[in-house]
């Protein structure tokens, strides 16, 4: 809610008189107060006389930590207020209380805690007839959904807010805007873009003659929807739209850049991004996701991180920068799991069946009710005990059984749906895996075609013309032999990302092949390969593992092109809580303090160090030794 809706709430709920009183003007003072606020807070602690001041002092300090952004704090306060509401069964603000958590946990990507409070609120509303609130909750309810990726139910429960809000009677079209705006989000993340736009262009039918400063979303949203028909240039109008009425609702409310604003903020540079890098523009698509990050970053709100690193990575696999598509995918895969977990889709399942078996239950209780009634009159008329013994004996049959079938149908459901987000998990695993082979296939088909190439051109023009410049003759077999070397680096990356683990025995048959072609070159040279047996089955990432790879590379390099060792040793053994990999030669060894570039020293000690792990070397006339700490997972 806006600021100037929570100040109502503290302003106008449950004025009393004496100390109360008091009570409630100093909490409006904390509210308000910019810089003062824990002052007054402190205050009006002290002068709480009785379980309603506390309750209320609890209420406020939610209130204002949900408004300016401040989630743990709103979910501590919150829980302390609803427990003390439940006891004074003050419904009223116990239903504000639970759709301030709702909103907190939604924020923090916790839709299950977030649709547990919702379920909440409805009963409460239903049960004291809140007209207002039995429509609202199932709007925040459909966007639940929609964030959890169920859009079948996050359209169900729209529809049902939709049919509510035009039942209201003091300015239902804000309402029902709300409730045309979640169905078609969700039909626009369920891939049907036609019924998506249907609805959004609703919302104009119902707020003619009305300030569309109030709909900026639905501006954003149908830019959102066109964007993924490809239709960019009208996209880009409808999001700038959005982006306008946005800048004058926030001058009109006094320009406090809150959880809100960033919400908006993200949502609309995160498309503007998009639009920019689909249309070649990497440029502008460059500072697009910097607001975007920023805003996202600045509201509290995993879902907009989540839409942001997942464009993001599209956008830097396009201009095929790698290694930030691979971080932007990271994580967007760690946010998401975060959120998208088998217990947690087992809680959303669990929680609207409670719901909706104590809504069946009621319906059954009142039910029970008439049937009551209807006997009472046929008592008159007839034996009392035996019809009553009949109809008693009957009920009980009846519900004997249709308590049976739901259990059964209940755990069918159950099972049904464990095995559902058991495939689903499999199936996002299996689209990660083939975005690495894709990647992979690219790199080899591209790149290693065009390095091929170059290695074929110049052999071409070396064999073709007697070339009399040995310089130039020089220079070609140097180009010739650096790209062979990037082919094999090029491969030995390949080999890297199509492994999501590498462990240490995969590495040992990597090195094992580098060592059997060094052998080729250098023929009297001796290497020796140790790894303990309980290491060998050690997982790493592959950045880890390639990391790894390529230090003890370059080390059996250096020993092989300048220490001139006939011998060169690599053991692998557990130290501790570590893995310490140990490499040594006999050669000539060198000076630390005047070594040369080409030993790549700064790289090794680099890679080893981004992995969490220490490089120390040892050198001098009797040979080399390099000791590799890594942490143990």
């Amino acid at each position: 809610m806006k600021r100037t809706l929570l100040y109502l709430y503290c302003s106008l709920f449950s004025f009393v008189f004496g100390n109360a009183q008091d009570v409630q003007k100093t909490l409006l003072k904390a509210f308000k107060s910019q810089d003062s606020s824990d002052y007054y807070f402190k205050i009006a602690k002290r002068n709480c006389k009785t379980p309603a001041d506390e309750a209320e002092y609890y209420f406020c300090k939610n209130a204002r930590c949900t408004d300016y952004n401040i989630p743990d704090s709103a979910i501590y306060y919150g829980n302390i207020a609803l427990k003390k509401f439940k006891e004074l069964k003050d419904f009223n603000k116990l239903i504000y209380t639970l759709n301030n958590l709702g909103k907190t946990y939604h924020k923090q990507g916790k839709y299950d805690k977030e649709i547990e409070m919702f379920f909440e609120g409805t009963k409460i509303a239903e049960k004291e007839n809140y007209k207002m609130w039995i429509q609202y909750f199932p709007t925040a309810i459909s966007n639940a959904y929609h964030d959890f990726e169920d859009y079948k139910k996050g359209v169900e429960y729209g529809k049902v807010a939709l049919a509510k809000a035009k039942k209201l009677d003091k300015k239902p079209w804000i309402n029902i805007a709300g409730a045309l705006n979640v169905i078609a989000i969700n039909f626009d993340d369920w891939n049907k873009p036609d019924s998506a736009l249907y609805y959004h262009y609703k919302v104009f039918k119902y707020i003619k003659g009305v300030d569309t400063l109030s709909i900026g979303n639905t501006y954003n949203n149908i830019g959102n929807t066109l964007l993924k028909q490809k239709k960019y240039k009208q996209a880009e109008r409808w999001i700038k739209s959005s982006v306008a009425i946005n800048e004058v609702n926030f001058k009109n409310e006094g320009g406090k850049k809150d959880a809100s604003y960033y919400y908006d903020l993200a949502t609309n540079y995160t498309n503007l991004a998009r639009i920019a890098y689909e249309t070649d523009d990497f440029a502008k698509a460059d500072k697009m996701f910097a607001i975007a990050e920023d805003a996202a970053k600045k509201s509290m709100n995993a879902e907009k991180l989540r839409d942001l690193y997942m464009a993001r990575s599209l956008f830097n696999k396009k201009r095929n920068n790698l290694e930030k598509t691979v971080q932007d995918q990271a994580d967007y895969i760690k946010l998401r799991d975060s959120v998208f977990d088998v217990d947690r889709a087992k809680q959303f399942s669990e929680l609207e069946a409670k719901y909706q078996n104590e809504k069946k239950e009621k319906q059954l209780l009142q039910s029970k009710a008439e049937i009551a009634e209807r006997n009472f009159q046929i008592k008159r008329k007839n034996t009392q005990f035996i019809i009553m013994s009949i109809i008693g004996l009957g009920l009980l049959i009846i519900i004997f059984l249709v308590y049976r079938q739901q259990r059964l149908k209940n755990k069918q459901q159950e099972q049904e749906f464990q095995l559902k987000s058991a495939i689903a998990k499999i199936e996002t695993q299996n689209k990660l895996q083939e975005q690495r082979i894709q990647i992979s296939r690219d790199l080899h088909d591209n790149i290693g075609s065009q390095l091929t190439f170059i290695i074929s051109s110049v052999d071409n023009i070396k064999y073709a013309f007697e070339l009399q410049n040995s310089k130039l003759d020089n220079k070609l077999s140097s180009i010739s032999s650096f790209a062979k070397s990037t082919i094999i680096e090029l491969r030995d990356t390949i080999w890297a990302m199509n492994h999501s683990e590498i462990s240490f025995e995969d590495l040992q048959t990597r090195i094992h092949n580098f060592i059997d072609k060094a052998k080729e070159v250098k023929q009297d040279i001796h290497f020796n390969f140790f790894i303990e047996t309980t290491l060998k089955e050690l997982k790493f990432t592959s950045i880890e593992g390639m990391n790894i790879y390529r230090t003890i590379q370059e080390a059996i390099n250096n020993s092989l092109k300048y220490a001139e060792a006939k011998n060169i040793s690599i053991q692998v053994r557990k130290e501790g809580d570590n893995i310490q990999i140990t490499l040594q030669d006999d050669g000539k060894g060198f000076d630390k303090n005047n070594v040369e570039e080409g030993y790549g020293l700064t790289n090794m000690q680099k890679r080893i160090t981004e992995i969490g792990g220490n490089f120390t070397i040892q050198s001098d006339v009797n040979g080399t030794e390099i000791i590799l700490l890594l942490p143990k997972k």
